[in-house]
């Protein structure tokens, strides 16, 4: 949902009137709209758990259980799921003791990027609870729940931007029909110069809750309520001259 508030500011640089009689006006204008948030976005990741940092060695078996978990939640999510990515390594974690390089144990990350509106939180809940049940089955994983973030699409955003420059447009253009009624000539916009547009960033909201590493009795995951977020606002302003005669 937007909200367009029209601010004008003046500044008279002068009025000047030439040899022909123009007389010319400067003056600075603004528009302004507030943009509601309406995306969700939160990053997904799995982290070795203590036992699998202390193992010293890891056969090809104990590599195998993760894979398969990892495998599973990609096959899981599939091609249209709101969450993307779905890369991960195993690799060994490396010390030095006295000039001596020492592997202490392994380590595993696997993540995800989501993107989902109110409509499709059933399906981040989804997701999460895969994810949750698989990591509670691999000894080796540990998976904490993450943030959700309440942000303003960044498309949306571009829209704005456009739509922020003709209403400022339109504005210089009434003003000058307002100066020719004031002063009973024919008045128009005869140089307009931009500046950059300007956003004010709202603080969002952050929701965030962490899984205990230990085993509960809880079977399934709370569902997390999505946060909010204060509106944004953007503004174009810019440098009108009006020529009048």
């Amino acid at each position: 949902m937007l909200k367009k508030l029209v601010f004008v500011g003046i500044f008279w640089s002068g009025l000047s009137i030439n040899a022909w009689a123009e007389m010319l006006i400067k003056q600075d204008l603004s528009v302004s709209i507030e943009v509601e948030a309406a995306k969700y976005i939160s990053f997904i990741n799995i982290r070795e758990s203590e036992s699998l940092r202390k193992l010293k060695s890891l056969s090809m078996e104990d590599k195998n259980i993760i894979i398969k978990t990892y495998n599973t939640l990609n096959a899981f999510l599939g091609e249209n799921s709101i969450c993307k990515g779905g890369s991960f390594n195993i690799e060994p974690i490396y010390a030095y003791k006295n000039g001596t390089r020492m592997q202490n144990g392994f380590e595993t990350h696997y993540s995800l990027n989501c993107e989902f509106t109110k409509e499709q939180k059933k399906s981040y809940d989804q997701i999460i609870q895969k994810i949750e049940e698989e990591a509670r089955k691999n000894p080796y994983l540990l998976f904490a729940l993450p943030s959700i973030e309440k942000v303003v699409d960044e498309k949306k955003l571009a829209e704005i931007d456009e739509q922020l420059n003709m209403e400022l447009l339109e504005l210089a253009m009434q003003k000058a029909k307002e100066y020719s009624k004031f002063s009973k000539q024919k008045c128009s916009v005869k140089e307009i110069n931009l500046s950059p547009i300007v956003q004010e960033r709202a603080m969002p909201t952050m929701l965030k809750a962490s899984l205990n590493a230990a085993r509960d009795e809880a079977k399934s995951l709370e569902s997390v309520n999505l946060p909010t977020a204060k509106p944004t606002q953007k503004m174009a302003r810019g440098n009108v001259v009006f020529s009048c005669r």
